[in-house]
C-alpha cells in the first residue's frame, strides 16, 4: 500500500474514472531480543488452482493475475526464511507499476531483508521499464539481476541487496498452498472518503524455497510466505495506514488494515479478512478491528517516530494478538520517494477465545513521516 506515495512521487497524478474489473461484469516493538523463532517450513506442495468465480466477484482468475490499465498496481511478497545453519531471516519484495504506454510500463522494485540473529537490515530498489503485457496472466519483470515472474502456478523472485556487512543476493521460488482470498468479499475494498477503491486479493500461504548468498557463502533457505496483488483508481494520496498480514500456527490467516489521515491521524477506513484453518473466510469492517501501538521507535536516520509493537484485536473472533518486531530497524528510505515508511516482520502471540495462539506476520506503516503531507497533497489542492 506504500504505492499511494509512489503514485504521487513518480508523477502519476489523478487518474481516470474508477477501473472496470477484468471481466465484463460490473464491480461486481519495543523489545525484540526474545522472540519466537521463525516457523519451520512445511513440505513444498503442488500448486493450488485458483477457484472459479461467481457472478458477484470483482476479481476473475486467472485473468486478474496479470496487469491492468489503472493508475497504480503492485505485486507484493513477504516471508520468513531459515537456512541449514540456523540463520533466520525475513524479507519483503514488491514491484509498483504505473500506467504504461506503447514504449513500455514503468516499475519501481523494492526489497528488504532482516537478519534476526544479528539485527542487520538490508534494502535496495531499482526502477525498470518493462514491456506492456495487457494479456499476461501474471507478472513478468526482469532488470539488472532483479526478477519477479509468475502467476497461478507459482512465482520466481530474485533481488540484490546491500548493507553494512556487504551485498546479499536471494533467489526464491514460491508455490501457493491455498486458494486466493478476495478482500472485501468480492475483491473490491474502499480506501476511505474521496480516496477511491482498489481491487485486492492475497495468496495467504506460500511455500518458499531457494538460496541466499552473502559474506557467509551461499546457503539454501525455505519458509512460509504471503502474496498481495492490488490495483485501482486511488484518487487521494495524502493518507496513511497500519497494515498487517498474519499467519497463525493453528492454520488460520489474517489481514487487517486501518487507513487514516496524517493530518491529525483522523480515522478514514478499515477492513480485515480472516481465513479459518478449514478454508472458511470471514470479512470484517472497521468497527470490528482495533490496532493499538504499544511503544515507539525513533529512526536514527530520519528522526521519524514509528509505532513499535502492536495489539491487534478482532472482537467478533475473540482474537487478541501482540505483535513484536524481529528487527526494529526496518525503515525504508528511497531515492525515488520523498517519504520513508516502515516494513518489517513480527512475532505473534496471543489468544483466540481464550486459547493461546502464536505465529508470525508482517507490518507496514505509512504516513508517519511528516514529509507525507508535504509530498502528497490532497486532490483538492492545486
Amino acid at each position: 500500500m506504500i504505492a499511494l506515495t509512489i503514485l504521487f512521487a513518480i508523477g502519476c497524478s489523478s487518474g481516470p474514472p474508477p477501473p472496470e474489473p477484468a471481466s465484463e461484469l460490473a464491480p461486481s516493538l519495543v523489545v525484540p531480543p526474545t522472540q519466537t523463532p521463525a516457523p519451520t517450513p512445511t513440505a513444498e506442495p503442488s500448486p493450488v488452482e485458483s477457484p472459479p468465480q461467481s457472478s458477484t466477484t470483482a476479481v476473475v482468475f486467472p485473468k486478474d493475475e496479470g496487469s491492468h490499465d489503472t493508475p497504480i498496481e503492485w505485486w507484493y511478497f513477504n516471508g520468513m526464511l531459515r537456512d541449514n545453519a540456523g540463520g533466520e531471516y525475513s524479507y519483503h519484495f514488491v514491484t509498483f507499476q504505473l500506467e504504461g504506454t506503447s514504449g513500455g510500463t514503468p516499475h519501481l522494485l523494492q526489497a528488504t531483508l532482516g537478519d534476526h540473529r544479528s539485527g542487520a537490515h538490508y534494502d535496495a530498489e531499482t526502477p525498470a521499464l518493462a514491456p506492456t503485457q495487457p494479456e499476461a496472466d501474471g507478472v513478468d519483470i526482469a532488470t539488472g539481476g532483479w526478477t519477479m515472474r509468475g502467476g497461478p502456478d507459482g512465482y520466481d523472485m530474485g533481488f540484490q541487496l546491500s548493507g553494512a556487512d556487504g551485498p546479499v543476493d536471494l533467489e526464491l521460488s514460491a508455490v501457493s498452498q491455498r486458494e486466493p482470498v478476495l478482500h472485501g468479499g468480492n475483491g473490491l475494498v474502499d480506501m476511505g472518503p474521496e480516496a477511491g477503491s482498489t481491487y485486492y486479493y492475497s495468496r495467504t500461504r506460500l511455500a518458499v524455497s531457494g538460496w541466499i548468498d552473502d559474506t557467509g557463502g551461499r546457503r539454501e533457505v525455505s519458509g512460509p510466505g504471503w502474496m498481495d496483488h492490488q490495483w485501482g483508481d486511488i484518487t487521494r494520496t495524502d493518507i496513511g495506514w497500519d497494515w498487517s498480514s498474519i499467519q497463525l500456527d493453528d492454520g488460520s490467516d489474517l489481514m487487517v488494515a486501518v487507513i487514516w489521515d496524517p493530518d491529525g491521524h483522523r480515522h478514514l477506513a478499515g477492513h480485515g479478512t480472516y481465513r479459518e484453518p478449514n478454508g472458511g473466510v470471514t470479512h470484517y469492517d472497521e468497527d470490528d478491528i482495533s490496532i493499538t501501538p504499544l511503544g515507539i521507535w525513533v529512526s536514527p536516520e530520519t528522526g521519524v517516530e514509528y509505532p513499535s509493537g502492536w495489539r491487534v484485536e478482532v472482537a467478533p473472533l475473540g482474537l487478541d494478538l501482540e505483535l513484536t518486531p524481529y528487527v526494529e530497524q526496518s525503515e525504508f528510505t528511497s531515492e525515488f520517494i520523498k517519504v520513508s515508511y516502515w516494513e518489517g516482520a513480527v512475532s505473534v502471540t496471543g489468544q483466540r477465545e481464550g486459547q493461546p495462539v502464536t505465529g508470525w506476520g508482517f507490518v507496514e506503516l505509512v504516513g508517519y513521516d511528516p514529509k507525507q503531507l508535504e509530498a502528497t497533497p490532497s486532490p483538492q489542492q492545486p
